[in-house]
């Protein structure tokens, strides 16, 4: 985030506030140097003649909000720009093809820099899309690693839309819950799970915003957006995180993404193979990381074996005998559903204490943020180390 420390120290004339804006170009080399995380580059921004007062007001320093917050209301509205003029017109499109009255409250939430950030998320989302669709393994860390700096950027914006009558609006439209939290996660695991379906609607949605057509690319989101909601509904998370898990196992690995495994499981059976992950991660990476082999045997003794008792013979069978297990094992160069390689899992474990520890940390943060396409490329990663181990 950047911090304008001098913006608090404005004696209350009109004047004064002035100067003060003009010498801010003066330091803007300083500033730059103080960007947590965040380069305005990446943000399609030139330099800071690009911000406005309402982005700056959306900037949060927690020993500093408070008094900020006393400042805002002197601001002169001539200053502020108001609302981002594309944005204002993609939200409309969006509430257009909702079939709901033009949004007011929410538009007021972007100013110039939060504008231009928002629809850079949009293109890294439909970069990452692209890039999951053609198996870009190295370019998705880098998607989600920009992707994850824009959310954070846009945090005060997203706080601002939810607590607007318009957001609720929308909200009750869709039938989804208010939460913005839970919304938020469930959109990006529908984009996990299902980026083969999305990558060429999406792309449009991008070139329409390239070109110019804000109002018709808000039309085109909300058609897609809707979709997703009923699609999502019917789905469900269990099968949903399911699907993103074996997506990035399978693209880690360079084999076909998961079609016919998929018709194997139902919601219940997704959410148990799903439970056991989340349990292994967690429970290894509580304890120490010399302790992993100690840490695994007696998850799996305690509640793993327990876990994957409860699926069907039949399911896994089922698995064993898809397309993508057939390529999985042919690209390891061992059957993953033999006792050969359990056995030598069991030895991995044993023998590699740290790496093994890594990979269960890497796949806990991962599911723990619900990106569970991430999680299934470090399982795939894991099985790989365990194949080439002698």
């Amino acid at each position: 985030m950047i911090v304008l420390m001098t913006l608090f120290s404005l004696a209350f004339s009109w004047t004064a506030f002035y100067e003060r804006l003009e010498r801010l170009r003066d330091k803007e080399r300083n500033i730059k140097d103080k960007v947590e995380n965040v380069h305005l580059k990446n943000l399609g921004l030139s330099n800071l003649k690009d911000l406005s007062l309402k982005d700056i007001a959306h900037i949060k320093s927690p020993d500093l909000s408070s008094k900020f917050e006393k400042l805002k209301h002197i601001i002169p509205k001539d200053l502020d720009p108001s609302h981002h003029k594309e944005v204002d017109e993609f939200w409309t499109g969006v509430f257009e093809g909702l079939k709901l009255k033009k949004p007011t409250e929410l538009i007021e939430c972007f100013g110039t820099l939060s504008g231009n950030v928002f629809f850079r998320k949009i293109r890294t989302v439909n970069e990452l899309l692209q890039h999951s669709k053609e198996g870009c393994n190295l370019k998705l860390h880098t998607d989600y690693a920009q992707l994850e700096m824009l959310v954070k950027a846009l945090e005060h914006t997203r706080k601002c839309m939810t607590e607007t009558k318009d957001f609720q609006r929308l909200a009750d439209s869709l039938d989804i819950t208010g939460d913005s939290e839970a919304l938020n996660k469930a959109k990006y695991l529908y984009y996990e799970a299902k980026f083969v379906e999305l990558a060429e609607p999406f792309q449009k949605i991008v070139k329409e915003i390239d070109d110019g057509n804000f109002n018709n690319a808000g039309r085109s989101f909300a058609e897609l957006f809707k979709n997703s909601v009923k699609d999502y509904k019917h789905t469900g998370e269990d099968l949903l995180a399911h699907q993103a898990f074996g997506n990035g196992l399978s693209g880690a690995l360079g084999v076909s993404l998961p079609s016919d495994s998929l018709k194997c499981y139902n919601a219940k059976n997704a959410k148990i193979l799903m439970d056991f992950f989340r349990g292994m991660s967690e429970a290894v990476t509580e304890g120490r990381w010399y302790k992993a082999d100690e840490t695994s045997s007696e998850y799996w003794e305690s509640e793993g074996k327990n876990l994957l008792s409860k699926i069907p013979k039949k399911v896994w069978d089922c698995d064993m005998k898809s397309k993508e297990s057939k390529e999985i094992s042919e690209k390891l160069g061992i059957d993953i559903g033999s006792q050969e390689f359990r056995d030598k899992m069991f030895e991995y474990i044993n023998d590699h204490n740290i790496m093994y520890y890594s990979y269960m940390r890497s796949m806990k943060l991962a599911i723990d943020k619900g990106d569970y396409l991430h999680a299934g490329a470090v399982y795939a990663h894991l099985i790989e180390a365990v194949a080439k181990a002698a």
